[in-house]
């Protein structure tokens, strides 16, 4: 095989094997739990130091299209509740969703509170 060939056939692998992005204005075929918050997540699961759960994507969704609300309700008790801030655009088939996770930490919530998801759950 020549190297040209052998060039165009690696750059082919490379676009298919990519995540591909539609216009950011079509909404076309997107999934209506969409929502600009308190999003419906399929599942959760809340230990003693983390938060996860699976939401809905397309192939692009990662914990940075979610603001994340945190308040304390009392000295050991805390609420949680997701916020989809940016939509996946992405065409990866993903019927079980995205699992994405956040430590206590990274919420500011102290290891073995209590926390309680104000999202919806289930699909």
């Amino acid at each position: 095989m020549k190297f040209p060939a052998l060039l165009a056939i690696a750059g082919l692998t490379a676009v298919l094997a990519g995540c591909v992005i539609i216009d950011a204005d079509s909404d076309d075929d997107w999934d209506a739990s969409y929502s600009s918050d308190g999003e419906r997540v399929y599942s959760a699961d809340i230990t003693d130091t983390g938060l996860t759960v699976r939401v809905a994507a397309s192939g692009c969704t990662s914990k940075d299209f979610f603001d994340v609300d945190v308040d304390k309700k009392d000295d050991d008790t805390f609420t949680v509740e997701l916020n989809r801030e940016r939509r996946d655009y992405c065409k990866m088939m993903q019927p079980e969703g995205e699992r994405l996770s956040w430590s206590f930490a990274e919420l500011g919530i102290p290891d073995g509170a209590t926390v309680l998801l104000r999202n919806p759950v289930g699909r």
